[in-house]
């Protein structure tokens, strides 16, 4: 019946309307995409709360000096985007620990889900940031490559056992259409964006989702 509705009114069409309106039509009628659902790698964290931890070695801080508050606050708003009913610590006040405490990188990762009266930490290792093409100044590309732990506050059974969840090395680069690198002004154009897909990418593996169906 779909079907025959759409020819008729496309043999009709031209008469009354332009092209705007066939592909509108068009879009209409056109038949829903397959969709498969790819669920959550770890689908523990809805209802939880959850802090999200950067460690950032000092040559990284050194050159983005605003990648640890970046990236812990939209990892957080990522997670609170897509995962049902999670909390998550506020990315400031795990910032100022981290600056209030230099060594707090030697205290086991479970703790602290204690510090931050959290169910969950994750820990995202940076092993790699930056926005420059190698090899050229002029060009930028951004590069993430992290390891990501997440550990629990308290193990439940023997079997279990920290970290819960790992992924690494977790890559991300951005823009990925091109051989090389894009001219840019300010280091924010290329880092935002690339922090923020990194943000997405990662946190797809705590919630179900779909996608197209492959052909």
């Amino acid at each position: 019946m779909r079907k025959c509705l759409l020819i008729i009114f496309l043999s009709l069409v031209p008469f009354v309307a332009g092209c705007e309106t066939v592909h509108w039509l068009m879009y209409v009628f056109a038949p829903p995409v397959p969709m498969k659902t790819i669920e959550a790698k770890f689908g523990d964290l809805p209802g939880k709360t959850v802090a999200v931890v950067i460690f950032a070695g000092p040559e990284i801080q050194l050159d983005y000096n605003m990648a640890q508050l970046e990236l812990t606050d939209m990892v957080g708003a990522e997670l609170r985007r897509n995962v049902r009913n999670v909390k998550v610590v506020d990315a400031r006040r795990v910032i100022r620990y981290q600056a209030e405490n230099p060594r707090w990188d030697t205290t086991p990762p479970e703790n602290l889900c204690k510090v931050f009266g959290a169910d969950y930490v994750m820990l995202i290792s940076l092993m790699e940031f930056s926005t420059r093409e190698p090899g050229s100044i002029h060009l930028a590309r951004g590069r993430i490559t992290a390891e990501v732990n997440l550990y629990k506050t308290a193990i439940s059974s023997t079997s279990d056992e920290n970290p819960v969840w790992r992924a690494g090395p977790f890559y991300i680069v951005h823009p990925k259409g091109s051989s090389l690198g894009v001219p840019i002004e300010h280091d924010a154009v290329i880092r935002i964006p690339t922090e923020r897909l990194f943000a997405e990418e990662l946190v797809k593996n705590f919630y179900k989702y779909k996608v197209p169906k492959e052909s």
